[in-house]
């Protein structure tokens, strides 16, 4: 009695197991996983731009043709284009500025530095500067 009592007790496990294969068979297919990026399938970063003349490195703007006739005076203009300073450090250089560019104007030195913080800052990505735009070298800023 004991052997045909334990087959009784096994008999459902076969038609258990079907019907697990049944219903797995016949479910939905599950959402396939997100794409992980690999090196293969990220995109590069753009390329940096080529700039031919120093007043390309300068986007359009007001303030930057005064930046552009002013800031070589003294030093490569290309050097104000390096370093993405804060605005706090652009106004310390305008105060360091203000006793050096006696021919210009409050008005055009506000605008000056205006753009200059606007174009040139922490966020935004510093431009790629050819070392020929600053053969003379540039004064610690």
């Amino acid at each position: 009695m004991p052997t045909t009592e334990r087959l009784f007790r096994l008999a459902p496990l076969p038609a258990l197991i079907l019907a697990a294969c049944l219903l797995l068979g016949c479910s939905k297919p599950s959402a396939p996983a997100p794409e992980t990026p690999t090196a293969a399938t990220e995109k590069p970063p753009p390329a940096p731009a080529s700039f031919t003349t120093v007043a390309g490195i300068f986007p359009d703007g007001p303030g930057k043709e005064l930046v552009l006739s002013t800031c070589g005076s003294c030093h490569p203009v290309a050097c104000s284009a390096i370093g993405q300073r804060s605005a706090e450090r652009w106004e310390s250089l305008k105060n360091g500025h203000k006793d050096k560019l006696t021919g210009v104007t409050n008005a055009d030195l506000e605008a000056m530095f205006t753009y200059l913080k606007a174009t040139f800052n922490e966020s935004k990505p510093e431009p790629k500067v050819p070392p020929e735009f600053m053969q003379q070298g540039c004064t610690p800023f």
